[in-house]
């Protein structure tokens, strides 16, 4: 793959596509049929953001990086650190010049492009500093994931139906970044992520917790469906539950990689049960 392809995470970019379909069919269902042109136009903008994001983050942690993923076009030679980083802030504008035309043509509300470009603030303000502050630095990573779905709501002009699945993604994203971190420690050593700074058992309680936060109120979140959306959604995010405290229980066993995998995995489980409460 070129090397200007493979370090936007092309995998990760249309997953976020997905995210951003999934949010705004969680907030109108079979409605959104009629959207196509909203929904594209977002969902190019927000590939455009995550890959300008990725870039930049490869760009912040090309020395780290040695360490924990050699492979990488950075720490590998195959691309040099001036141009990625103008690679970065060309896919960042054009997701934001995308957004923008959509508003000013009356496409699409300002809503989303004031998510987009407060995500981008934060981004920035996590690869110039939060990275380094353990917890804060999660909680952010965790905000900007969650925000995806908020964002695809946004793009349908109603994303309060998308609220709980934002919530819940905040507190499982959370769990996944201490898990992570966690994963990375040998490699991290000279950066204050949360393992590094309270110890890996600490920090996996802390993961614990959210984790069992987003397991509660996904449970609470069935009320808001009815009949065979509301059994569907509970069968589906039991599932999503139980994997992702197996990925937790994983983790806490000293298998992170598995861990945070798993975690990811039932984080999809969940977003098909929203899909099924939306679409029945």
């Amino acid at each position: 793959m070129h090397p200007y392809l493979e370090i936007t995470r092309p995998a990760n970019c249309v997953l976020t596509a997905v995210g951003v379909a999934v949010g705004a069919f969680v907030a109108v269902g079979p409605e959104l049929a009629g959207m196509a042109p909203q929904l594209a136009l977002g969902c190019g903008a927000a590939m455009a953001c995550v890959a300008g994001g990725n870039v930049l983050n490869d760009w912040f942690d090309r020395e780290t990086d040695r360490a924990n993923h050699p492979q990488r076009p950075l720490p590998s030679g195959r691309l040099q650190p001036a141009a990625a980083l103008r690679w970065a802030l060309v896919l960042l504008a054009a997701g934001l010049a995308t957004l923008a035309a959509g508003w000013l043509t009356g496409l699409l509300g300002a809503l989303p492009l004031a998510i987009a470009g407060g995500g981008c603030l934060l981004l920035g303000g996590y690869e110039t500093g939060l990275k380094a502050t353990g917890l804060p630095g999660n909680v952010l990573i965790g905000l900007l994931s969650g925000a995806v779905f908020l964002y695809g709501g946004s793009l349908t002009g109603d994303p309060g139906p998308a609220l709980w699945l934002f919530t819940l993604a905040v507190l499982a994203s959370v769990a996944r970044e201490i898990v992570k971190d966690v994963q990375d420690l040998a490699g991290d050593r000279d950066r204050r992520t949360l393992p590094a700074t309270i110890g890996t058992p600490r920090a996996l309680a802390l993961a614990a917790g959210a984790l069992l936060t987003a397991v509660a109120l996904s449970f609470y979140t069935g009320v808001s469906f009815d009949g065979d959306a509301r059994s569907g959604y509970l069968a589906l995010v039991a599932a999503a539950n139980a994997v992702m405290l197996y990925g937790l229980w994983q983790a806490q066993q000293g298998d992170a990689r598995t861990g945070q995998k798993l975690l990811k995995q039932g984080m999809w489980v969940a977003m098909a049960a929203f899909i099924i409460g939306a679409g029945l």
